[in-house]
């Protein structure tokens, strides 16, 4: 009981700050502001190396920022025309829905609660993810079973992962002494420091932040164990179904194209000579594919042939051609196995 009247307060607290935006925040066409300026502002966070992260040269690289590519690449025209606002878990929602940035690309899950009181919505999910740990290798544990009764686990305060960490814990009867920290760079520190035996998130997260931030990788094992199911996906606001809908087909527009073995290399050629009706209307051969989304017929071409499909897109970032090397497991398409799946694009 203690529980649900502090869930609750938090999601009034969340609704306070909803209703305290300034009112001169979003404009009533998102997808006409980008296209007035020429350029889309893509709220990412710094998640780690293969999901979003600045490079040496001061560049965004990763999964998130792709996605942010691919939407720009659409609407905007070129996937360069994107401005890179950083956000983190404690102002992701309120950029938002101030209108300080277009779209949040970033590792937020979708759930029930946020979809329905936080004033945002998720047009799609495009990683499949599950909560895990990471842990010293010098404690020796190979899975959770085998930590002493009280290990300490640092969790991101004011997330899903710390309410499935205590969901878990009264489900399971094991008990772990939680250390919450504001942020992630907190959390991580601390964990570093060896300020707690283990921390927690998402498990690509954890893969991508052992490989940018650990100090020595192999002295950290990311534990077997998923506690949760954390579908990520983007957000955006919820009164605009145009943009809603275009920010998932760009999206959905990746996983189609390699369902349909369309890459960066070939569409040119396939544009020019395939028979699928399906893939000539897709890439803008015959008409139609554009307009009930308010784009030319070009906008998926534009994608396909500027960042990639998803394939390309989560090998390049996350699996067999980055230094993660992370299996596609759910993240695969439905005929090998995954979750992801394209709807036809009908006629």
């Amino acid at each position: 009981m203690v529980r649900s009247f502090a869930r609750a307060a938090v999601v009034a607290a969340v609704l306070a700050a909803a209703l305290a935006a300034p009112s001169g925040g979003p404009r009533a066409e998102t997808m006409e502001d980008v296209r007035e300026r020429g350029l889309l502002r893509c709220g990412v966070s710094s998640s780690g190396a293969g999901l979003a992260a600045v490079d040496d040269n001061g560049n965004w690289r990763g999964f998130f920022v792709d996605m942010c590519r691919a939407l720009a690449a659409a609407v905007a025209g070129k996937a360069d025309r994107v401005e890179f606002v950083e956000t983190n878990s404690e102002n992701r929602f309120a950029i938002l829905r101030n209108g300080e940035v277009d779209v949040v690309m970033e590792g937020t899950t979708w759930t029930l609660q946020r979809d329905a009181t936080f004033g945002i919505d998720f047009p799609a999910v495009y990683l499949f993810d599950g909560q895990g740990f990471i842990a010293h290798r010098a404690q020796g544990i190979a899975r959770l079973s085998d930590l002493p009764p009280g290990a300490s686990v640092c969790v991101i305060e004011q997330t899903t992962t710390l309410r499935n960490l205590e969901d878990w814990m009264a489900r399971t009867g094991l008990r772990f002494r939680l250390k919450p920290v504001r942020s992630t760079e907190g959390a991580l520190s601390a964990f570093f420091n060896h300020h707690c035996d283990l921390y927690t998130s998402d498990r690509i997260g954890l893969h991508a932040q052992r490989l940018l931030k650990a100090p020595e990788r192999e002295d950290y094992v990311i534990l077997p164990e998923a506690i949760s199911k954390e579908p990520l996906g983007p957000m955006v606001r919820p009164d605009e179904r145009r943009w809603f809908d275009v920010v998932r087909w760009v999206f959905l527009a990746t996983v189609l194209a390699e369902e349909k073995g369309i890459t960066t290399a070939n569409a040119a050629r396939l544009k020019e000579e395939a028979q699928d009706p399906e893939v000539r209307r897709f890439l803008g051969a015959t008409a139609g594919v554009g307009w009930g989304l308010g784009l030319d017929d070009g906008w998926a071409f534009r994608v396909v042939t500027q960042v990639g499909n998803y394939g390309e897109i989560f090998d390049r970032h996350l699996g067999a051609a980055s230094p993660l090397g992370i299996d596609r497991g759910m993240n695969g398409l439905w005929m090998n196995g995954g979750l992801h799946y394209a709807p036809p694009l009908g006629g």
